[in-house]
């Protein structure tokens, strides 16, 4: 039984779902700050957002089960290994997408739950064709995981506004150096899947430098939250210190081989978003 719980929650992808709804929670506050705090859109938004993202996540692993079989680090997931049927993961990620977007209709309102429409789709279907055929993939997927923290503000707001906008640019960028680095030190294994990943199609060299160069954006556009007014002088420090710790990193380090560097760059994006949520948390409260 244990085993059985266990191979259906790493059918969820918890990583991904966790970020995803922690993210979604930061732009939650944020609204809040303004608009005030909401007990019945907090629950909606958290539960929605958490099997919304779980449930494509089930998706995702029916879909891809193929490259997932070829991939060294995914060979082990339950539907690529036959530890769940693809009808039991079916009827799974139904169960978790009935839920999801079922907390997001009744609880918050009808931009949010189109918003998590878009996103499931956008991950599912655009994505998943995506990776398949362009080194751009990352770019194009990086919507769908841009949209999470605006569906949090917009079950506040019910508008998409210039802050809304900031949100989903901030993790936009954010998203490119993170999983840019997975590529260089998942190289093998996605060259081995065929997949065309920026890393394959043009090389590490070429990889790290778009990874520094999105850093850069983020150091420079994360501040533009307080600059605008929608968040107060601790989210300013925060960012300023999140951005430049990235940047520094990567650069000092710039002469490692390219696997320590992309997973040094790895680990510091995961440090960076934690630090970028907990911001924009806080970021309308703090002044």
């Amino acid at each position: 039984m244990e085993r059985r719980t266990k191979s259906y929650l790493q059918l969820m992808k918890p990583g991904i779902t966790l970020s995803n709804t922690l993210a979604a929670v930061a732009g939650f506050f944020l609204a809040s700050s303004y608009a005030g705090f909401s007990l019945r859109i907090f629950i909606g938004i958290t539960f929605g957002i958490a099997f919304v993202i779980a449930s494509a996540c089930v998706v995702n692993n029916i879909i891809d089960r193929d490259i997932d079989a070829r991939m060294k680090r995914t060979r082990g997931r339950e539907v690529a290994a036959g530890n769940i049927s693809i009808q039991n993961a079916i009827i799974y990620a139904v169960v978790l997408g009935v839920v999801g977007f079922g907390s997001l209709a009744i609880w918050t309102n009808v931009l949010t739950a189109s918003l998590g429409i878009l996103a499931y789709f956008w991950y599912v279907v655009v994505y998943g064709l995506a990776k398949r055929k362009t080194p751009l993939s990352t770019i194009i997927g990086g919507v769908c995981g841009a949209l999470p923290p605006v569906a949090g503000y917009t079950a506040v707001m019910g508008q998409l506004d210039i802050v809304a906008v900031v949100l989903f640019v901030m993790l936009m960028v954010w998203q490119l150096p993170h999983f840019y680095a997975i590529s260089i030190f998942r190289r093998d294994d996605y060259k081995k899947a065929g997949l065309p990943v920026w890393s394959v199609k043009y090389g590490n060299t070429s990889t790290r430098r778009q990874m520094m160069f999105w850093v850069l954006v983020f150091l420079v556009l994360t501040p533009t939250l307080a600059f605008i007014g929608a968040a107060y002088n601790p989210y300013l420090i925060v960012m300023v210190v999140a951005g430049l710790y990235w940047t520094v990193n990567g650069i000092v380090h710039i002469d490692e081989a390219d696997e320590q560097w992309a997973r040094r760059m790895f680990m510091s994006s995961i440090y960076v978003l934690l630090a970028t949520l907990f911001a924009v948390g806080i970021g309308g409260y703090l002044k």
